[in-house]
């Protein structure tokens, strides 16, 4: 005759990893600090997005007409790649920075960090944009064109008088804010699948405490 199982091997383990609904509340406020600092760093990215976004180059002639460089074209495209990859690398710096916090691991921290590295990216758009003015350079150096390229036809003559100048660089979608965002929450979860762990290693909360 097969014994009987005894009493304890049917006993339920208690699911790891939970945070009591007091544990989520005390996540809040140093949450709340961490997404201010988020927020403001975001100041800093756009003076650094100023700083190296590419400009246009444009020519002016006497006539007061001006076209881009043809091969200036492609710096539009080129400073809105350099933010969204200064975007996506801050999110992926503040995600993993704020696994660190091993005491606050978790949901709350989790969506702070998407939400305040979307709002840093989006205050870096906007000061970026008002800054790349003032620190473009934008001395005009005279230059002279062919003639039949100026005007579009085989015409030929001499070269006419034009000035080089530099146009700051723009921002071609707002939408690359997002980068941010993502790249913070990919970072923390795959922190948090690395890890493996339910309770992410968070320490426990004596109870009563």
């Amino acid at each position: 005759m097969t014994p009987e199982p005894a009493a304890e091997e049917f006993v339920r383990e208690e699911p790891r990893g939970l945070l009591a609904r007091a544990e989520l509340l005390d996540d809040l406020r140093p949450t709340l600090v961490t997404m201010v600092a988020v927020v403001l760093a975001g100041v800093v990215l756009g003076l650094l997005w100023a700083f190296v976004a590419p400009g246009q180059a444009i020519v002016t002639t006497a006539s007061g007409a001006s076209s881009p460089l043809a091969a200036e074209s492609d710096h539009v495209f080129d400073a809105t790649a350099i933010f969204f990859l200064l975007a996506a690398a801050y999110g992926v710096v503040v995600g993993v920075l704020a696994w660190r916090r091993v005491a606050r691991r978790g949901p709350v921290t989790l969506l702070g960090v998407g939400i305040a590295t979307t709002a840093g990216a989006w205050v870096a758009a906007f000061v970026g944009t008002r800054l790349v003015g003032p620190l473009t350079d934008r001395s005009s150096i005279g230059v002279l064109l062919d003639r039949a390229e100026a005007s579009g036809s085989a015409a030929a003559g001499p070269p006419v008088p034009a000035t080089l100048s530099t146009l700051p660089a723009t921002l071609g979608s707002f939408w690359t804010v997002l980068a941010a965002g993502v790249g913070a929450v990919l970072a923390y979860l795959l922190c948090a699948i690395a890890l493996g762990e339910d309770d992410m290693a968070r320490p426990e909360v004596p109870a009563g405490e």
